[in-house]
């Protein structure tokens, strides 16, 4: 099939020059014998010496080092970056739960700058930025997942090197122009949603019942809409830093505007859930997808809405509450299927649990009080991948793991996810409020 987010595309990148970079990190970090603590002058990662987490380090000493064999040098920059794919492609939502981890590993930023300034690298004039580097033909068209500002953010409050890497007169136009891309040019119809080109696109592949195949636009998408309201807001918060009060405040307006839109367009007050909106049709797309949930985690419901999202649908064991929370889609969909269907593209997310959604998820319980629910599915995360190991993805109704074997990418922060309850830590406060 088409080559989605799945495919193991090694020989294509030995064509393209891609080279594995354990040396040059070894060579860049002048790292001590322990690879638990990465002593180095230049990392400047707040959590480097913290005691819980390098006992969480210790018992990851496997999985770090498989983590070193995702450091690639980009062949155009010769930039050291970080990829949980054994196939070296950098992906745009994947690099954001990965800087977390990083963060969480005690290693300096300078891959998840990299990873940031690699794709700025590759806009095009227009404003477009190809969703994965190298790209394909397929991914070309579809502009890069808004969480490049709030993975800038991530960087800053976690390391005490400040932001002249990206907030400078080459980096700051390119951040600017690519959030005007979303804005503008992915907002076909002028009210103020932007569109995913296509289900791969959302990067839950194969959910084409919500957004169609490749270059289909039909999709109105809720997740897009609410990863946009932070990236507006964590831009608004860049511009600050860096002096543009005028461009901070218009992004900030532009962010309430777009709350405002998902409120009015993406929510079903019948049934209580978020759905994606036909570009067409103005129609609501009734598939109830884990991308429903993501006004939580954004901070965009409102306290009843969250009621009702968490106790109609979360928590239900007829919807998402699957024997393995949270499955992606709810198990009421047609849909449901632990296996690929016959025109499915890239990865499954079906009858199945992903990391990053369960942490999504996790921290829009956090921050509406459903803490003990929270817990709930943190435990429940953790004990998944102890179970079944560290994974692409897993059986929502047995918890077998699937995909990438073995994987070091975003999956990896299910480990992590006991330490934020114990410690009450949310890795980017920054975006808690407007």
């Amino acid at each position: 099939g088409h080559p989605g987010a799945c495919y193991n595309a090694a020989t294509d990148m030995s064509k393209r020059g891609f080279t594995n970079a354990r040396g040059e990190r070894n060579a860049m970090l002048n790292a001590s014998n322990s690879h638990n603590s990465v002593h180095d002058k230049n990392n400047q990662n707040r959590w480097r010496d913290h005691a819980p987490l390098q006992a969480i380090r210790r018992q990851l000493a496997d999985s770090e080092l498989l983590m070193e064999r995702g450091i690639v040098l980009e062949p155009d920059s010769n930039k050291p970056y970080y990829t949980g794919y054994d196939y070296q492609t950098l992906y745009d939502w994947d690099q954001y739960f990965e800087a977390i981890i990083q963060i969480y590993m005690g290693w300096p930023s300078v891959y998840i700058q990299n990873g940031i300034t690699i794709f700025l690298d590759h806009q095009q004039p227009d404003g477009l930025i190809s969703r994965s580097v190298p790209s394909n033909l397929y991914h070309d068209p579809e502009h890069v997942k808004p969480f490049l500002c709030q993975s800038i953010l991530l960087v800053d409050q976690h390391n005490d090197e400040g932001l002249d890497w990206v907030l400078n007169d080459h980096y700051y136009p390119r951040l600017k122009k690519y959030l005007d891309y979303w804005l503008q040019a992915m907002d076909s119809n002028d009210n103020d949603l932007s569109e995913w080109m296509s289900a791969p696109h959302t990067g839950m592949d194969n959910q084409h019942a919500r957004a169609g195949w490749w270059e289909d636009r039909i999709s109105e998408g809720v997740d897009l809409n609410s990863y946009l309201y932070l990236e507006l807001l964590a831009f608004a918060k860049l511009a600050e830093r860096y002096g543009q009060t005028d461009d901070a405040a218009s992004y900030r307006q532009a962010a309430r505007q777009l709350r405002e839109r998902i409120q009015e367009l993406l929510w079903d007050a019948q049934n209580g859930f978020y759905y994606d909106r036909h570009v067409k049709t103005g129609q609501p797309i009734r598939v109830r997808s884990i991308a429903g949930f993501t006004p939580l985690w954004a901070g965009i419901s409102t306290p009843e809405q969250a009621e009702r999202l968490v106790t109609e649908h979360l928590s239900r064991e007829d919807a998402f509450w699957s024997p393995w929370p949270l499955a992606t889609l709810a198990r009421s969909e047609p849909g449901y299927s632990a296996t690929l269907l016959e025109k499915d593209l890239g990865c499954n997310w079906r009858a199945t649990v992903w990391i990053p959604t369960n942490y999504m998820v996790y921290h829009g319980l956090r921050r509406y009080g459903y803490d003990s629910l929270a817990t709930t599915l943190a435990d429940r995360t953790g004990a998944l991948v102890q179970q079944s190991g560290n994974r692409e993805w897993y059986d929502a109704e047995s918890g077998a793991g699937c995909g990438l074997d073995p994987f070091w990418g975003w999956s990896l922060l299910a480990h992590f996810m006991a330490f934020e309850e114990e410690h009450g830590v949310n890795p980017n406060p920054n975006l808690n409020c407007e």
